[in-house]
């Protein structure tokens, strides 16, 4: 099923000036300097994974014709997280650092609402950014040529699309039973090249079609 219609995206313009003078400490530039920091501290803790990865080498798997052996690396988590299971990840196709993790369950006589946390290699203690769902996400994709834009398929049939720079949390687009929402679980999501108008397009698949 095709879904779009919704246009191209447009940046949501700047709150408007409340003429207090500006708290420093909740400021968004205290904000972008905290994350900076935070991921200093976690890649100088982390240094020799970011250093020395590359040149693990495992001396077993010279004994092991046609196999061998991974190293793991980094544990993503985050408390919101527990009892339920990863259903979908899509690495940013901009940012090599950053990818997508939907949260949701493959049991349907145990759903739940569902989540979308986004990670980075820069900060592996804690996702980036956090978006609740109501019902649970199965599928992920970020659109090829406007990378904060996300795609994302529910349990309950619904498409949305997050864009990860909106701090309001909400999806730009939803859909609905008057756009032709699903009725089964959306098992896929993929975005369509832009065309020649423009319009931001995207295929779900599910078991309805």
């Amino acid at each position: 099923k095709k879904s779009g219609g919704f246009g191209s995206y447009e940046e949501p313009a700047p709150a408007a000036s409340t003429g207090k003078e500006e708290d420093t400490v909740h400021s968004a530039k205290m904000e972008n300097a905290l994350k900076i920091l935070e991921r200093l501290v976690n890649q100088n803790a982390e240094d020799e994974i970011f250093n020395d990865f590359k040149y693990w080498e495992d001396a077993s798997d010279q004994f092991r014709e046609g196999e061998g052996s991974l190293l793991p690396l980094w544990r993503f988590s985050t408390d919101r997280t527990k009892r339920k299971q990863v259903t979908a990840l899509s690495w940013n196709p901009q940012y090599p650092d950053l990818f997508a993790v939907g949260y949701g369950s493959y049991d349907f006589m145990r759903q739940g609402s569902g989540m979308i946390c986004c990670f980075s290699l820069k900060n592996t203690s804690f996702p980036e950014y956090i978006f609740s769902t109501e019902s649970g996400v199965m599928c992920l994709d970020f659109h090829p040529q406007h990378p904060s834009l996300l795609a994302v398929g529910c349990y309950d049939g619904t498409v949305m699309v997050y864009d990860v720079r909106n701090k309001g949390m909400r999806p730009i687009y939803s859909s609905s039973i008057k756009t032709g929402k699903h009725t089964d679980p959306v098992w896929q999501v993929s975005w369509q090249a832009e065309d020649l108008a423009k319009e931001l397009n995207f295929f779900s698949i599910s078991s309805d079609g």
